[in-house]
């Protein structure tokens, strides 16, 4: 299957932030009354970030993959579903934003011209790099209505932990707060709850984008015979 290693690396990238805390969680005193050693708070302070760490690279990875894919299949531009065309005319879009009045109807006219060109497109993979420093769940959503991808939706719960995850991690990698001070506030059973969440939306959102790519949703409908 398409997508195999990209389930793979985000399992083997997810059993280390699971080992990560069950070390923690030894660590841990069972009594919640107890004090908690002050290196404890601190690696639950630092876990925050390497699971962050484990979710952004699976979420670029999966984006990038499927934009290799779409590319290998040599698609002409007219036969891509109009949503995609954010992606596929991703430079001139661009072009189009910089240019000045005296260029805007040439600039304009190559676009619509593009919509119906037979030219095969080549994807650049790394198109949304840029908007996946950061996954918060809107930044998610944009990049699906980009593909077309209008199923997309989560709960209020994954979308609060997402941004949650989000937030604290840069809170420790920007020096906001100290790792000791965002770990204090969390026992090691709270924070695995969230890290479950995390996995269960990483895996939706592989499914979510392998599902759109077999489909082959990035096509007009007529145009998908033409493509194996």
């Amino acid at each position: 299957m398409s997508f195999t290693h990209v389930k793979n690396n985000a399992r083997s990238r997810f059993n280390e932030n699971q080992v990560f805390l069950s070390y923690i969680t030894s660590l841990e005193p069972t009594n919640p009354s107890d004090v908690v050693p002050t290196e404890v708070n601190i690696m639950k302070g630092l876990f925050y970030v390497h699971l962050y760490a484990s979710l952004e690279k699976s979420v670029n990875e999966l984006i990038e993959n499927t934009l290799v894919h779409i590319s290998s299949k040599s698609v002409q531009y007219q036969h891509f579903n109009n949503p995609f065309y954010s992606i596929s005319l991703v430079n001139k879009l661009k072009s189009f934003k910089d240019t000045g009045y005296n260029n805007f109807f040439n600039k304009a006219s190559e676009i619509f011209n593009e919509l119906s060109s037979s030219d095969a497109c080549n994807l650049q993979e790394t198109t949304f790099s840029k908007s996946l420093q950061n996954i918060w769940i809107n930044t998610i959503k944009e990049i699906c209505n980009s593909f077309g991808i209008s199923t997309f939706s989560v709960t209020a719960n994954i979308k609060a932990t997402v941004d949650e995850i989000v937030d604290k991690r840069n809170a420790v990698a920007h020096g906001r707060e100290t790792a000791k001070a965002i770990g204090e506030r969390f026992r090691t059973i709270e924070i695995r709850k969230k890290m479950e969440l995390i996995i269960e939306f990483c895996n939706y959102l592989i499914d979510l984008f392998e599902e759109f790519y077999l489909q082959k949703n990035y096509l007009k409908p007529t145009a998908k015979s033409l493509y194996p």
